[in-house]
Parts: structure tokens; sequence; C-alpha cells
């Protein structure tokens, strides 16, 4: 009974406070999350223009719409990663999990850590994701991803998603930490799940991501103790042979760079994959510039990740008050950076809703910006251009099959559920 009363307060709570941010303050636009999720860029775009930095009572705190603005946040070190420093809202959100683990703030990840634990568990990471070392996985990338469209066959429909933008950069970064192949079928579908955890308020999401949390967190303490037993050379090995050097790094930690580096390992790529080749078989001219120039693929990349982010925002703490874009944020208030708005903010790209993989400077914050900005970044660029370049080479005639497109139900990402791809 008292979970069930928990639930209902919470979304009774969320609905007036949306309420009174589209009645009162400019930051909500009347939109269902429903139609936010299928369509959030036009739900950004009609906000956007009350300002650039906007009071929301649904979020408590402000959302930074603006390409400056949420630059700038995320430089900031007025403005915290670590929401175990906000008492009220860590309140708030085991009260919406009513119960549940909530991973973020029991063993949070370098992604929501401040220095110095952030600087020393980034550091560590780094080993595996050095620029020259990424270069080096082309051959063996080029390789995946022609092993997953030789099983494709001709003159067919099948689903990109399944077919190559899931298994491919799951089973690269499983590589790289070491794990077993067969597992990879195993992790995929949990890392997945796991992101329910972000759905606050959506328990059937929430459940899921709890579960998944719990049984990733035991499979990483497995495959660590047995690495200690029995080091190889791959990441998960260099993590703990640096630890034995006198570098301090929990268990826990470890476990929680794991689950990280696998899930933001491969879940961003996925949705880069699959949106950028929606967006191109929905624009057929842009299609054509890469086919006639496969070297316009690495800057059709960069203009894919700003018209269409996997990440669509992120949070950040207020430490203190303070001054920031003309307005006072209190102490504890959030601000949430709206990666989708600011890569589409018409004051530093001209004509920001329409996708052309000619942009120039199409500099963005789809990878975010300052200490946080995405680890695997370079492994993501990668394997979507290779995957590009081997799809335009095998089937230059691909069309998008009749279909309708469903995206995937959590708001902190953006992708397709499936694409079917007529070859």
């Amino acid at each position: 009974m008292l979970k069930s009363f928990g639930q209902k307060l919470t979304q009774l709570l969320m609905s007036f406070l949306n309420w009174i941010d589209y009645r009162f303050t400019g930051s909500g636009s009347g939109m269902s999350d429903e139609e936010a999720i299928n369509d959030p860029y036009e739900h950004y775009r009609r906000i956007r223009a009350n300002g650039k930095l906007l009071r929301t009572h649904r979020n408590r705190g402000w959302m930074a719409l603006g390409f400056d603005e949420t630059q700038a946040l995320l430089l900031d070190n007025r403005f915290s990663a670590d929401l175990r420093k906000n008492a009220f809202l860590s309140k708030m959100i085991r009260l919406a999990a009513d119960g549940r683990a909530v991973t973020f703030l029991d063993n949070p990840t370098m992604l929501n850590l401040d220095p110095p634990d952030h600087t020393r568990l980034r550091k560590l990471a780094n080993h595996g994701f050095v620029h020259k070392s990424i270069l080096a996985l082309e051959p063996r990338i080029r390789e995946l991803v022609n092993e997953y469209l030789d099983a494709v066959p001709k003159n067919s429909s099948f689903d990109l998603i399944e077919g190559l933008a899931k298994p491919l950069p799951v089973r690269v970064i499983a590589e790289l930490l070491g794990l077993p192949e067969q597992d990879i079928p195993r992790f995929q579908g949990l890392s997945a799940e796991f992101l329910g955890l972000t759905a606050i308020g959506n328990n059937e999401l929430m459940d899921i991501g709890a579960a998944a949390a719990e049984e990733l967190g035991q499979y990483f303490d497995g495959v660590i103790a047995a690495k200690r037993q029995n080091p190889g050379t791959d990441l998960i090995s260099q993590l703990l042979e640096v630890e034995q050097e006198g570098v301090r790094i929990s268990t826990a930690e470890l476990n929680s760079t794991c689950t990280v580096l696998l899930i933001a390992g491969h879940e961003t790529t996925t949705h880069l994959i699959g949106n950028g080749i929606h967006l191109l078989l929905t624009h057929p001219e842009q299609m054509q510039k890469l086919q006639a120039n496969s070297a316009l693929i690495p800057n059709a990349v960069e203009e894919m990740l700003r018209f269409e982010p996997p990440v669509q925002f992120t949070v950040r703490s207020a430490l203190e008050e303070t001054e920031f874009f003309g307005k006072k944020i209190r102490q504890d208030q959030l601000v949430m950076a709206v990666i989708a708005s600011a890569n589409r903010d018409p004051d530093r790209y001209s004509d920001p809703d329409t996708f052309d993989v000619e942009r120039e400077d199409v500099g963005h914050v789809a990878f975010g910006y300052g200490i946080h900005l995405c680890l695997g970044m370079s492994l993501a660029r990668l394997e979507s251009r290779l995957a590009f370049e081997v799809l335009f080479d095998r089937f230059p005639d691909m069309k998008l099959a009749e279909q309708n497109i469903e995206f995937v139900p959590v708001p902190l990402n953006r992708g397709r559920k499936r694409l079917l791809i007529d070859v």
C-alpha cells in the first residue's frame, strides 16, 4: 500500500509541476511525455522562444536551452554532476524509486562524480581510450562490420539496429574489456534495460533497470575476481595492474567503471548509427553527397550528432547560490543541460533545423563538454564512420522499408527501436 501511495504521489506532483511550468514559466509546451519523445525538437524550439535559461518547477530548477548556456554550465565547477550532494533531490529520487536501488546514488560512475574522484577514475579509464590506440582498431572494426553484413541476404529487408547498430559496438567494447564472446547477448540486453533507471517516475522501466543493474554488478564482480587470478592484456586487467601499483581504486569503483564503459561504450554508438542511417534515407540528397564523396563521412557523422544527439540532456546541481546568465540560481537547484536544444540554437547555427552533411563548423555538445567530455567519443566516431563506409559500398541502393518508426522510451536517449532497410 505504501509503495503504491509513493508512486501515485510522485506522479501527481510531477503532473502538477508540469502544469505550472506550462502556465507560468514558459518552460513547458503542454506536450505529453510521449509527444516529447517522438519529436523533442519541436518542443525545445517552442519553449526556447521564451528564453535560453528557463525556470522549471518540474525539474526543481532550470533548463539551459542555448548553446552558450549549455557549454558554460558543463564547464562551471559551481555546478556538480554528483547528485548525492543534493540532499533534497536524493530524497525525491529515492521516493520516486520506491525502494529500488538507484545506481547513480548508491554506486556512482565517473559520469556522476566530481573531482578528485572523477579525475582519478577518468585517468585510469583513459588507458584504453588513447586516440592512437583507438585508431589501431580500424581493421578489426571493419572486419566486424563486414561479418555482420555478410549475414544479410541479398534482395531482402533487414533490421539495421539488430543486425549491425547493436551488435557492432557492444562486440568492440566487450573485446576491449576482455569479456567472453558468449556473454555478449546477455549484457547487451542488460545494458539497454539498465537505462530504465533514468526514467524517474516510470515504475515499469525503473523495475527493469534496477534488476539489470544488480545483475550487471554481480556479473562484473565475477569477471574482476577471475582477472585478478588470471590477468590478460585487456582493459580490466590493465586497471587491476594499475591498482596493484598503488593507485587507489575500490572494487565497487572498478565495477562501476566497467559498467559505464560497457553501457556508454555502445548505447551511444548504436543510436548514432541508427539515427544517422535514418536521417540519410529520409534525406536522399544528403545520401547522394556521401556516396559521391566518402571524404564527407566524418563531417556527416558530426552533423548527425548535432542534429539527432543520442544523449538528449544531462543534469547539474548548484553547489552554491550563484549568478548564471543573468539568473539567480539557488543552492541545490538543478540545471538541465538540454543538449538536443543547444545543438539547434539558431544563434549558434544557421538554419539549425536543416540536416546538412556539408555544414561548416559543425561543433556541437553531443558528447558533452568540459571534464565529463565523453571518454569513448573517438571510438564512437570510428565505428560509425566504418559502418557507413561499408554499408554504402555493399548496399548502394538501400532504401527505407515501409514501417512505423518507434523510439526508445527513455527520454534521456534518442534512438530508433528498429530500422528496416531494403537492400
